[in-house]
């Protein structure tokens, strides 16, 4: 293989690279369309009658969802155009080409459209070069594997551009991948990495997407791809006894808003307006679960609550939050390098702890953690106890279960500072009959902690009801009304207030105003113009009333008289006065 790409840098590079030769395209121009929107799948209970295809790249790549009457399963098989050996042996010539004469890393152009013409041209080179002549559907068929290998990410790339996907897994060499569908729940694919050699490269691949390092002697990755997803991998195969094996988790580039959660029966809309009114007024929030249960796409929705105006201060280990605020800064982890120091650290690594501390200088009116499951965690329940707003995300199945690990090491949290937590959401995923589905099974409120006893108390406001999949409101909040009053504000107005916002939300999803943009554009609006905005929903806005005290109309008029009797009076006897004066009577 070396030899050849040697021999093909005499060849190519210099006749192509150095000469800068115009190339004539006689071949027809190349283009994928990649899906826009979601696919609404029909209804069924019976999984043997399922079969349905959709696009993934069009015009060449479809995804088939269809049950295996042999292996008793739905799968997920990836439709691509198929490659005689002539094919297959032309477009391995192309690829060792063009490994010599691309000089920029594809992935990294932002334009799309522009990456695909510098390939297209490339390929062209190659192709006028060795004299190839292929046929104008055979040109058509390589550029879409070419650009699935150059600029995409192989056999991976159609599942990549399915939004309906939301995890990919590979289990090593020779085994199938799977994936969990949003509808469907995990399917087996149709998709094998047969040779380990290849799959070792495919790894490194992934590794050099998200910026990180791997190798031998540090084997895991951790890191984010340029989509946004997530990427958790291992290389070495006396660590992966399978092979090297990955996983991504996808994350989509625009986030759910509160009505796309509102669609997926994640939340109600009593429970959007319970937390819109309370992220305005600034309360701390935790939102625990278990792996994949909607945790950080929840609290990408809920941060669409916070006021345009806010400063906002957000802290990850890998990049997912996407918070459509202008007054916001983002800050990233970091990996060390080098050998750990005698403290467990390598040299210029920064932790979340570090970015923490930090945040808390620069007076931010809100600190998003991605994630606690350190001494991070000590930090931020010191800045709630100073009256910093925080919200982050904590694996946690339930409320026992989170406060049994924040008191524990590592974390080793003291009991009272847990008083200063207002709000937890407890998430789940919920699977029946191979569907999947999030639900926000409890929303719970930090009432008191017994300093005496450490005991934690707390109410439930919102549960989610498992038989009937439906809300129900439980409780009483007793954070509104301390919010509402801390603020001068009327409780029963605050009442009002939330069920006027639920309303809004309700307009927004028979509207079919989803997108993230389109939604946090309107409720901005309701926070600087809510007049306007009750006017588009038709309703009229009344504004909270200013109570004057309460007094009986005898004693009102005598409270207004006297005074002016009074007044008269001393003005009289000035002006005599200054009149005697005058006249020199005095």
């Amino acid at each position: 293989m070396l030899e050849k790409v040697k021999s093909l840098r005499g060849i190519l590079y210099k006749k192509m690279v150095e000469k800068q030769e115009p190339v004539e395209e006689l071949i027809p121009g190349f283009s994928v369309q990649k899906p826009k929107r979601i696919v609404e799948f029909p209804s069924t209970d019976d999984l043997t009658k399922i079969n349905i295809i959709y696009p993934l790249m069009e015009p060449f790549s479809y995804a088939n969802i269809k049950w295996d009457a042999e292996n008793k399963e739905l799968m997920y098989l990836v439709l691509e155009p198929k490659l005689t050996e002539e094919e297959q042996q032309l477009l391995k010539k192309l690829s060792e080409g063009l490994i010599e004469l691309i000089d920029v890393d594809l992935s990294a152009v932002n334009d799309f459209s522009k990456a695909i013409t510098y390939l297209q041209n490339n390929v062209l080179k190659v192709i006028k070069e060795f004299g190839l002549r292929p046929s104008q559907q055979q040109f058509i068929k390589l550029m879409y594997y070419i650009y699935r290998d150059f600029i995409g990410f192989n056999e991976i790339e159609p599942l990549l551009q399915d939004p309906n996907i939301e995890d990919i897994s590979c289990d090593g060499v020779g085994v199938t991948i799977y994936v969990i569908h949003r509808k469907f729940g995990s399917l087996k694919t149709n998709i094998v990495f047969k040779n380990l050699d290849y799959l070792r490269q495919y790894v490194i691949k992934l590794s050099e997407r998200t910026g990180r390092y791997v190798s031998y002697a540090e084997p895991i990755l951790a890191g984010t791809l340029p989509d946004g997803s997530r990427v958790s991998a291992t290389l070495a195969g006396d660590v992966a006894t399978r092979g090297p094996v990955f996983t991504i988790r996808k994350f989509s580039e625009k986030p759910f808003s509160p009505i796309d959660q509102l669609e997926l029966k994640t939340v109600d809309s009593e429970i959007l307006a319970y937390f819109w009114y309370l992220m305005e007024h600034g309360i701390s929030l935790l939102i625990i679960g278990g792996v994949a249960t909607g945790k950080t796409s929840l609290l990408n929705t809920l941060c669409m609550f916070i006021p345009p105006e806010a400063k906002i201060v957000s802290i990850e280990d890998t990049r997912e939050l996407k918070i459509p605020n202008d007054h916001w800064i983002p800050s990233l982890a970091r990996v060390g390098f080098g050998i750990p120091t005698p403290t467990g650290e390598k040299y210029g690594e920064v932790t979340l702890f570090d970015l923490l501390k930090e945040s808390f200088r620069q007076n931010p009116d809100y600190v998003i953690v991605g994630e606690v499951r350190g001494a991070e965690a000590y930090v931020m329940f010191q800045g709630m106890s100073s009256g910093h707003p925080s919200i982050s995300t904590f694996h946690a199945g339930s409320v026992d279960t989170l406060i049994k690990r924040l008191i524990t090491a590592p974390i080793e949290l003291s009991p009272t500072l847990i008083e200063s937590l207002d709000v937890i959401a407890v998430m789940i995923h919920a699977r029946e009959k191979g569907k999947s589905a999030r639900r926000m099974k409890e929303v719970i409120e930090v009432e008191s902690v017994n300093p005496k006893t450490d005991e934690v108390k707390t109410r439930t406001i919102f549960a989610w009801d498992p038989i009937t999949d439906t809300y129900k409101k439980v409780g009483e909040s007793i954070k509104i009304e301390k919010v509402t009053l801390a603020k001068g504000g009327d409780i029963e107005y605050a009442k009002k207030e939330i069920e006027r916002r639920k309303r809004i939300i309700e307009w927004l999803k028979a509207k079919n105003i989803r997108d993230y943009i389109e939604v946090t554009k309107l409720i901005n609006l309701y926070y600087k113009e809510p007049e306007k905005l009750m006017e588009m929903i038709g309703e009229e806005f009344e504004g909270p009333v200013k109570e004057t005290p309460r007094i009986e109309p005898q004693k009102q008029r005598i409270a207004v008289e006297v005074p002016r009797e009074k007044k008269r009076r001393r003005i009289s006897l000035l002006s005599l006065l200054g009149l005697k004066l005058l006249k020199g009577n005095i």
